[in-house]
């Protein structure tokens, strides 16, 4: 990086700062013509010297050169004669004319604050950029000593003040200046006597002033290292909120950030008293000289040495004075601040062994597959602490080759995979393929032909489907779109001259050669394989049949959804399972739904939390109480309430038995003890609210899952009549939110799961609910609507970390993503360590099989979690101890069929 913030400024904004310098001498003679019109108005018009006789003029607005005596004949050169006024005509002019001055300079003013600006913000964008494209080519041992939330904290807010500043870096103090001078100098020609006190004043503040300041810049160097460290530790509580949970460390959390919150108060509160005892000197000195003006000013106008005039002048011209030599000091202050910024920032960026650009910069050209072999010579591999963990390993590995590399964890093996992927530097050797060192080889290509894959990827928060498709995205497909529009326009122009790349990351990504087609229809089917190959094709589905279908979706989707429900109904009737179902029927009471879910038979576009609190108030509330179920279900709440305390409360809200219920939170066990206490009460507002949260209790009781014997024959009718009368008489904020059952019809309020199944799940075995998920799935690829739910779940969000994926998914994916890419060599390193033994022996024999397909066949390196599927591959290298024990082909009678 540049060794100075001034050198990189000058480096990238030369030109622009240049003409911020031709402007500020533009401004110069509009300023100090602004500060000599009052004495003009004052003197002249306004005590009428030049003026005593009547219809006496005076001509204003001459311009003259003045010459060398005897140069040409005369004492000056005359450019323009200037205008005779009288004296009322001269008031007004020269009144107008001041107010047009005062427009000029804050014209000038507007202008060159909106051109730094701007200016700033785009060296702003180049150096968060640059820092970044810094950040992708760190080697990656750099990366095991750096806190994610300093480096974040650092690009974001750390350059923020430089970036405010580069606008000013030149122009501010010459701009600062030229006012500073120019009212001194009108000052000095006023008055010398006046002029000095002024000089004199203004040295003071020059001097003092910044060095007082000069405590402020440590105490804020200390302030942003204690920032920094405050922003690293909220991030690390972040990543470690499930270990703090499982180990109550909450407390000992909480002291760490108390202590690191005072240390920074501390900081800030020093630099507050600091800052204003030298802002209230800086304040005394600025009132002090006028103090002098007055008296001195005063006396010299009253004996006679200064008329009136010139004293409002020079008054008027100090009070220009102290806005820009505050400002000045200011900037000194900020120039010294962003320095030892810059210089932070820089120490921390600054590594000496990056990746070359060259490796980084994207190729839009298609990449031709790779031939040879790896070979490693001498490989050594040691930690930062100089222990070995290969020694010297020679290995050959062929790119055709199915390879299973076993031993225990730590032996080798892992670096070893690392290594392939460029991800580890040996200490000594190397790694060649097809003959060039593999260093010397693009990122463009290492990172195409290559596939790489272990037990921890990090996912940032994505849908599904841009998780899936990472790898394929290498540049834009057909080029950059050029996008119409003032703002697009605008934005393109900006990222140029920013010197920030010129892709755009709303254009189409997908590499279509390597996931093997250019249509949507091609994209789906590629993605289709993949997951059954990795056993992911199950989860996906669960996550599609979850979804809404999209508004825009709904007619194309209702047709097959329709079908498939048919298609379904018949299955469970062939199968004899018909009875695991108990479908929806407007006349019947569902045993295995909820009471909310049997008075509304309909699905809410809004949560079960809103669709309950509906059904407690409005026209649902009035129902209840027409059929009288609001006092019934108030007696079946209290009984829950009642079986709830007795059984659970003297557990703590973590029992695991008591989470697994999800019709009460844990935290409202206590709650209901309380309200049951309260059962004599005579407060009338707290029993209704009493009674309303007992309502809400009883709405979420299913019969066949908690076995009270709550509900009778009657009640089930009772509740089918008040879901008549719901239906009845449900006004349209209720038809907008909630679309009831029909058997003939498409619910868009509905998940796809529940369209098709039309009714609940029967409280039956493990094996029956996976028959049935048999089912539905068959039913859903009759219908056609396997690529409709694909692309639905594809939508899903995965969260930061992908959070909302079991490690098991995320593995799948991972590996998904890694064969979608159709590399050259995929090396795997303990990929799938989360799987049981069984599935993961089914995935590497499907990702083997897809690897020996001759269309685009690729080889692998496998570290494996457990040696017994070594059998599946060609070839077999033991590590132990960091070197290479044993080596050997599996012969074609030991693999499997």
């Amino acid at each position: 990086m540049a060794t100075s913030l001034y050198r990189y400024v000058w480096k990238h904004t030369r030109r622009q700062q240049i003409w911020m310098l031709v402007v500020v001498l533009l401004s110069i003679p509009p300023l100090f013509y602004s500060l000599n019109i009052p004495k003009l108005i004052i003197n002249g018009p306004i005590q009428g010297s030049g003026f005593e006789a009547d219809g006496a003029t005076q001509t204003y607005l001459r311009l003259a050169v003045p010459l060398s005596d005897g140069l040409f004949g005369r004492s000056e050169w005359e450019l323009f004669h200037g205008i005779e006024f009288e004296r009322i005509e001269a008031l007004f002019v020269l009144s107008t004319l001041f107010l047009v001055f005062v427009v000029i300079n804050g014209a000038f003013k507007y202008y060159l604050n909106i051109y730094k600006g701007r200016l700033g913000e785009r060296m702003l964008r180049r150096m968060r950029y640059e820092l970044v494209d810094r950040l992708l080519r760190f080697p990656m041992r750099q990366f095991r000593r750096l806190r994610p939330s300093e480096v974040a904290s650092m690009v974001k807010d750390e350059l923020e003040p430089i970036g405010g500043f580069i606008g000013d870096a030149f122009v501010q103090p010459l701009y600062l200046m030229s006012q500073i001078l120019t009212a001194m100098v009108f000052i000095f020609v006023q008055s010398m006597t006046l002029g000095l006190v002024a000089f004199g004043a203004t040295i003071v503040q020059v001097v003092l002033i910044p060095r007082m300041r000069r405590r402020l810049l440590v105490l804020g160097r200390q302030r942003q290292l204690a920032a920094r460290r405050l922003a690293g530790s909220v991030g690390e509580i972040i990543e470690s909120m499930p270990s703090i949970r499982t180990n109550d460390a909450s407390n000992y959390v909480r002291a760490k950030i108390s202590h690191d919150l005072g240390g920074i108060f501390l900081i800030r509160f020093d630099i507050y008293q600091w800052k204003f005892l030298v802002k209230f000197l800086n304040n005394f000195l600025s009132q002090a000289t006028p103090f002098i003006f007055y008296m001195f000013g005063g006396y010299y106008a009253v004996t006679g040495h200064l008329d009136i005039g010139e004293l409002v002048a020079v008054i008027a011209a100090y009070r220009e004075l102290p806005s820009p030599l505050k400002d000045l000091i200011d900037w000194d202050l900020m120039r010294l601040d962003v320095n030892v910024k810059y210089d932070q920032v820089a120490e921390q960026f600054d590594v000496g062994d990056l990746a070359d650009e060259s490796r980084q910069a994207p190729l839009a050209a298609a990449v031709p597959p790779l031939i040879g072999a790896f070979a490693a010579r001498g490989l050594t591999i040691t930690d930062e602490s100089g222990l070995k963990l290969v020694d010297d390993v020679s290995l050959d590995l062929p790119l055709r080759q199915a390879v299973a590399a076993t031993g225990p964890v730590g032996d080798g093996a892992e670096r070893i995979a690392e290594a392939l992927a460029s991800l580890q530097v040996p200490s000594s050797g190397e790694i060649a393929l097809a003959g060039h060192p593999l260093a010397s080889y693009p990122e463009a290509v290492t990172g195409r032909r290559l596939a790489y894959v272990d037990a921890a990827t990090f996912y940032p928060q994505s849908t599904l489907r841009e998780a899936l498709l990472y790898p394929l995205m290498h540049h834009p497909q057909g080029g950059t779109t050029v996008r119409d529009g003032k703002s697009e326009q605008l934005a393109r122009m900006e990222t140029l001259a920013s010197g920030n790349i010129a892709l755009d990351p709303r254009d189409d990504w997908v590499d279509a050669a390597a996931i093997g087609g250019t249509t949507p229809a091609d994209r789906t089917r590629a993605i289709s394989d993949v997951l059954r190959i990795v056993r992911l094709d199950r989860d996906i589905a669960r996550f599609g049949l979850r979804q809404r279908a999209p508004a825009g979706l709904t007619e194309d989707v209702a047709g097959p959804v329709l079908a498939a429900r048919r298609a379904f109904r018949e299955r469970l009737v062939r199968s004899g399972t018909a009875g695991d179902v108990e479908p929806f029927d407007p006349g019947r009471y569902l045993a295995n739904a909820s009471i909310i879910e049997n008075v509304v038979f309909g699905a809410s576009y809004a949560d079960e939390i809103s669709a309950t609190r509906l059904l407690v108030r409005g026209d649902a509330r009035r129902v209840l109480e027409q059929t009288g179920l609001g006092d019934d279900l108030a007696v079946i709440g209290r009984s829950i309430a009642e079986t709830l305390v007795e059984l659970f409360g003297d557990m703590g809200e973590s029992s695991p038995l008591l989470r697994r219920l999800d019709i009460v939170r844990p935290d409202e066990i206590d709650d209901f003890r309380q309200l049951l206490a309260r059962s004599g009460s005579r407060d009338g507002e707290q029993m209704r609210e009493d009674r309303s949260r007992l309502i809400r209790l009883a709405l979420n009781y299913v019969e066949p899952r908690y076995r009270l014997g709550l509900i009778d024959d009657t009640l089930r009718a009772r509740i089918v009549e008040a879901r008549r009368l719901f239906h009845d008489q449900a006004s349209r904020d209720v038809t907008e939110g909630i679309v009831f059952y029909d058997i003939e019809r498409f619910n868009p309020a509905a998940n796809i799961q529940d369209n098709v199944i039309f009714g609940r799940l029967a409280q039956t075995t493990a094996s029956a609910a996976d028959a049935i998920e048999d089912h539905l799935t068959a039913a859903i690829e009759d219908a056609g609507l396997a690529g409709i739910v694909q692309d639905l779940a594809l939508d899903f969000d995965i969260g930061a970390g992908a959070k909302r994926l079991t490690l098991g998914q995320q593995q799948k994916l991972s590996l998904a993503r890694s064969i979608l890419k159709a590399p050259d060599y995929l090396i795997a390193n303990r990929c799938l360590s989360a799987l049981d033994v069984e599935t993961q022996r089914a995935v590497m024999a499907a990702t083997l099989e897809r690897g020996r397909d001759p269309l685009r066949p690729f080889g692998s390196f496998w570290v494996l979690s457990f040696e017994q599927h070594a059998e599946l591959f060609d070839r077999i290298v033991r590590f132990e101890r960091g070197d290479v024990a044993a080596d050997h082909l599996v012969a074609p009678a030991e693999q499997p069929i």
